[in-house]
């Protein structure tokens, strides 16, 4: 799979993650944004697993760093996936049946599950191609199924990771130029995900860091204090009429109304001590408060800030979407003249559109009028 599109993780992903970053959360120290990279590397290929529970997860992922970014210094591909999964109990159910409908659905087949454990048992017995021409064992599956008489339909689905943001990179002509390209990509890659690796093994034994971590609603409530010149008090955390905050919503069809969205929203403002109409205000900047009526409400719905560019490019919980959100709008309140629009100076590196702060201001003045 030589496109970098089949890569779980690809050179062009981390420079886009770490670009990102480095313009998002200028203000934090650079141990603070290399721990967001790091966990976002991290998230990046625990989502492309198989639905396994997720400590198994954390521990594939920590192999596939190891393996294929620290020994082999490449990208992170299916087959390596493949390849981590392989040797697993297939006597668990737990284990097997995720992993056997991921390989269904990376091949575009259906096969029984006692016929993909024989071949899994097959491939498990040869640590080497049974080819032995350099292909992977991911390969010998695709050919041990088609001798069963059944047919794949197709390269595989190709494990996508939309970038972080668009940057384009400088042209590169001349084969001694592109040589070079790969290889500083690569180098890059292998850094990054090297401290990954790191940070990650060592949040399997002590507290996680602050940053991306669980859902702010399952931690226990920690104020974070707010510089004088951050936040003014209209836009403090204010405990709210709730119940017309979500008949507001209502009005709106947003599915923002519901559980878990709704509370999680909340608990990210009070965390971090900003009014909870403020939240609610960017998503209805963002994505009009996620209506029910838009067929994707329930991907939408999972990061309604668009942080991390967009809730196509990083879809995740809206726990963590919420509290990202929250995070970036304390420390972007940092350092603001007492003179200047509080919406304005967020809006500075929040948004590329210099009108966002309009639309987060009179909808935050909308929802403040109507919960009164």
């Amino acid at each position: 799979m030589p496109a970098e599109e089949a890569y779980v993780l690809s050179p062009r992903d981390v420079r886009n993650i770490r670009s990102y970053v480095q313009h998002k959360y200028a203000a934090m120290p650079q141990e603070k944004r290399a721990e967001i990279v790091a966990d976002a590397v991290n998230r990046i290929i625990h989502k492309q697993l198989p639905n396994f529970a997720d400590n198994i997860k954390r521990s594939i992922t920590s192999i596939l760093i190891r393996t294929a970014v620290m020994e082999h210094q490449r990208p992170v591909r299916a087959d390596d996936i493949f390849e981590a999964c392989l040797d697993m109990d297939r006597s668990n159910a737990a284990i097997y049946d995720p992993f056997h409908e991921w390989m269904e659905e990376q091949l575009r087949i259906s096969c029984e599950k006692t016929v993909m454990r024989r071949l899994l048992d097959k491939l498990a017995d040869n640590e080497q191609s049974l080819a032995g021409d350099g292909r992977s064992r991911w390969g010998d599956l695709e050919s041990l199924l088609k001798a069963e008489g059944i047919q794949v339909l197709g390269d595989t689905i190709p494990l996508t990771t939309a970038e972080i943001i668009p940057l384009s990179a400088p042209p590169q002509t001349g084969f001694i130029r592109g040589l070079r390209a790969r290889a500083f990509m690569y180098s890059i890659l292998c850094l990054f995900l090297i401290g990954a690796s790191l940070l990650y093994g060592w949040s399997l034994t002590k507290p996680a860091p602050q940053v991306l971590q669980p859902p702010a609603a399952a931690k226990p409530f920690q104020p974070i204090v707010v510089p004088v010149d951050g936040l003014p008090a209209e836009l403090r955390f204010h405990n709210i009429d709730e119940s017309k905050l979500k008949h507001f919503l209502d009005t709106k069809s947003s599915i923002l109304a519901d559980k878990p969205y709704f509370d999680a929203i909340v608990a990210a403002a009070q965390q971090f001590d900003i009014h909870p109409a403020l939240l609610f205000a960017i998503t209805g900047q963002e994505q009009a408060f996620v209506p029910k009526t838009n067929k994707q409400h329930l991907q939408i719905a999972n990061n309604p800030f668009n942080v991390f560019h967009s809730w196509q490019e990083f879809n995740t919980t809206i726990e963590q979407s919420a509290e990202i959100a929250a995070r970036t709008v304390f420390n972007l309140s940092k350092d603001r003249p007492a003179d200047t629009d509080p919406f304005t100076w967020i809006n500075r590196k929040y948004a590329e559109d210099p009108k966002w702060s309009d639309g987060v201001r009179s909808i935050f003045t909308a929802i403040i009028k109507e919960i009164k």
